[in-house]
């Protein structure tokens, strides 16, 4: 069976040893790396083939937002998923718009941990549950009939959604990049989504893509 390999980067030691222990107890998972700062992420992932990036947002040198921005623009495959102790919606927002598949509090990360890994592998979109009452409540005000977008904006949306570039929308949908910025901005403006994450959670609610 192959195993998903995942790399830790935390500054905090003894999280790191904790985590690695957990994942490593699953039959499934396989930890290949790990790193304290950002730039140390940036050096040794490359190597290691990881398939999920475990990243904390405040980290010394280049945070975490820096980091998963650096690695998209490079067109690097990892999957990230942001272990965090922040919870508001500017937060949220931003992990998602740097290109994180997944946003996992803390707190919460014995328990939920395994699952975001797996949903993430799977193409999925994970947001810890406590979150999303808070940011759903705020949303719906504002959410309107996904009846007003053409097919493609559909296609766009969903992969939007489920963490993709606009580059490789591009390459999956056979449309130059300029087109899917239309499509996209279409999108945003026709449901008045403020960012990403607002997009991300209509999807979910709408059964667009799953989690």
């Amino acid at each position: 069976m192959d195993k998903i390999k995942i790399f830790l980067a935390d500054d905090h030691k003894i999280l790191r040893e904790s985590l690695r222990v957990l994942l490593n107890n699953e039959e499934d998972f396989a930890v290949v790396g790990e790193a304290e700062d950002g730039l140390s992420i940036e050096e040794k992932l490359p190597e290691t083939g990881a398939d999920i990036l475990l990243l904390d947002i405040s980290m010394p040198k280049k945070n975490g937002l820096e980091v998963a921005r650096s690695l998209v623009s490079s067109g690097s495959k990892v999957r990230i998923v942001f272990l965090t102790m922040h919870k508001n919606e500017q937060m949220l927002a931003e992990a998602f718009e740097s290109g994180a598949r997944g946003y996992l509090l803390k707190e919460n990360a014995f328990e939920e941990l395994s699952a975001a890994i797996r949903s993430v592998c799977g193409g999925k979109v994970y947001i810890s549950p406590e979150l999303s009452p808070m940011l759903l409540s705020g949303f719906l005000e504002n959410e309107r009939s996904s009846s007003d977008l053409s097919e493609r904006e559909l296609e766009v949306l969903k992969l939007l959604a489920e963490g993709h570039s606009n580059k490789e929308i591009s390459e999956l949908l056979h449309i130059s990049v300029k087109t899917v910025e239309t499509h996209r901005a279409n999108i945003m403006r026709k449901h008045d989504f403020r960012n990403i994450t607002e997009l991300v959670l209509y999807a979910v609610r709408n059964h667009i893509i799953e989690v």
